[in-house]
């Protein structure tokens, strides 16, 4: 769908998404939507990407391996652009269309994997550092704005895993997780592993765990990850994570539409 223009919003999620792929993405937990962006956009955006990484502060992730990642949080508070991305009409109609229900956006991040061996990403779900309540809608949107093949450190998920349950092991806050100390039955799935092309875009539920890769390549990966939420979803302080959100309360709904807007139809 390159090349879709951008009057043909109430089409986007029935001609990209078939029922057949929405069952799908409720089994495994995972879709990946290619082409979604044009090459054009995809140079603009990635232009844009590259002067946040240069010129905002950033947050890094670094491990016993060496630093997994760098990022810059909130972006879509700081870059016109980004932001656009972040609501693009296209991926929202999605997203809302896999969820099946009206969602909100809660938050953008721009990521980058560094050249030379970055750290792999461990096995995670994202739910536990997601500071809302209103499940089990909860996603996130990632959107390559580099080709990422394998060896540039591509995702690798267990399809199904969001539908199994969950146990938290008793890693400290702040300290990234043995894979090996999640339940038995989820470790030892089959787990599918998915390239992708700038421009592509995956959509992953909130519990289903996904790693990624070292970026063994001369070429840096970025990307953007959003993560949507229930409309009526209200704030849960989060145990991971840092309260980045503003001192919200516990119970406040998350409905400031400047900072959680509506996405596709709601808007």
């Amino acid at each position: 769908m390159r090349g879709t223009k951008p009057n043909d919003k109430p089409d986007y999620a029935q001609d990209l998404v078939s029922d057949e792929t929405v069952s799908r993405y409720r089994e495994q937990g995972l879709i990946r939507i290619p082409g979604m962006l044009t090459r054009e956009e995809v140079d603009r955006l990635l232009e844009a990407a590259l002067r946040q990484l240069d010129e905002a502060d950033k947050v890094a992730w670094d491990r016993g391996g060496g630093r997994v990642m760098d990022w810059v949080a909130h972006v879509d508070r700081r870059c016109a652009d980004l932001r656009g991305l972040a609501l693009h009409p296209r991926i929202t109609a999605i997203a809302e269309r896999l969820a099946g229900g009206p969602l909100r956006m809660l938050k953008s991040e721009l990521l980058r994997k560094a050249v030379g061996g970055s750290a792999p990403t461990p096995l995670h779900a994202d739910a536990p550092a997601i500071p809302f309540t209103g499940r089990p809608i909860g996603m996130t949107a990632w959107v390559a704005l580099t080709d990422v093949p394998i060896e540039r450190g591509c995702m690798t998920y267990i399809p199904g895993s969001h539908l199994m349950p969950h146990e938290r092991d008793e890693t400290p806050p702040g300290q990234s997780p043995d894979p090996f100390r999640w339940p038995r039955n989820m470790i030892w799935e089959p787990r599918v592993t998915v390239p992708v092309r700038a421009g592509d875009c995956t959509f992953h539920h909130e519990n289903v765990l996904h790693m990624a890769g070292r970026n063994e390549t001369d070429q840096v990966r970025v990307s953007l990850a959003t993560v949507y939420m229930d409309a009526d979803a209200v704030f849960e302080p989060s145990d991971l994570v840092p309260d980045d959100l503003g001192g919200m309360e516990p119970g406040q709904p998350l409905n400031d539409d400047r900072l959680f807007p509506l996405i596709g139809a709601g808007r």
